[in-house]
């Protein structure tokens, strides 16, 4: 079996700076199938956003979760096939937390907080390929469409204040829970621990500080599991452009 992936691209050390592209690219190659890389930025899914897939009969594929749960039971549950009842049902209360709410978080402080926005447009401009007066002429418009996205999830409607101590809550909750495991469930990796590594990712590498990441930092459990997680299924990523190996701690 083989596929091709629809995501953005590397930056920050990460493969993606999305974290539902991280996760999916993570579960490819955790249940070991084969894909290739997309080069059109153009593409979209019906759904409008990335990551999506494409297989073999020309599917396509969308919604992350959907995907890996899709593949899962086409190839036999490789990656949470060991998993009982109770334990699936915590992986995807934990993933729901991150995708759900955490993530949101990390949106508003990228797009929406003066000084993450300030670090994160360089970025946008390389990710999305487009020279510098078309995205300060983008910019407002993306922040109008995030702004509104905020608001109708509801973690919008907050302070900035409260906004950041929800997520650290929310970070907090998954460092006590994890403790001293070195894989949320079983001896191996599941999808928990590709969705956890990919929120931990997102918030750590960055190369700019907010309280959010110097708190998640403190959590050296969570750091050490990213980390784990990048050895074993992106080397070719290690010491690369701000890995987090020399990120504050």
């Amino acid at each position: 079996m083989s596929v091709m992936l629809y995501k953005f691209g590397p930056v920050m050390g990460l493969p993606d700076p999305s974290p539902f592209c991280f996760k999916l690219e993570t579960y490819l190659r955790m249940a070991g199938i084969k894909y290739t890389v997309a080069s059109d930025k153009r593409k979209k899914a019906p759904t409008g956003k990335r990551p999506f897939l494409v297989d073999e009969s020309g599917k396509v594929l969308a919604d992350s979760g959907l995907v890996i749960s899709q593949l899962e039971a086409q190839n036999g549950n490789p990656v949470d096939g060991k998993l009982t009842l109770t334990q699936r049902a915590e992986s995807l209360s934990f993933q729901r937390l991150m995708e759900e709410h955490l993530y949101w978080a990390l949106v508003y402080f990228r797009w929406l907080d003066p000084h993450g926005i300030k670090h994160w447009a360089p970025y946008m401009k390389k990710i999305l390929g487009v020279p510098g007066p078309v995205l300060a002429i983008l910019k407002p418009f993306a922040q109008r469409i995030v702004r509104k996205q905020l608001a109708g999830h509801g973690i919008g409607r907050h302070s900035p204040k409260t906004i950041q101590d929800m997520a650290i809550t929310d970070i907090g909750a998954l460092a006590h829970w994890l403790g001293q495991k070195e894989w949320g469930f079983t001896d191996q990796p599941t999808i928990f621990d590709a969705c956890l590594a990919a929120h931990v990712g997102e918030i750590i590498s960055q190369p700019w500080e907010n309280a959010i990441t110097v708190e998640t930092r403190k959590h050296r459990n969570l750091v050490n599991h990213f980390e784990r997680m990048m050895t074993r299924y992106y080397p070719e990523l290690r010491g690369s452009e701000n890995a987090v190996t020399g990120a504050p701690s």
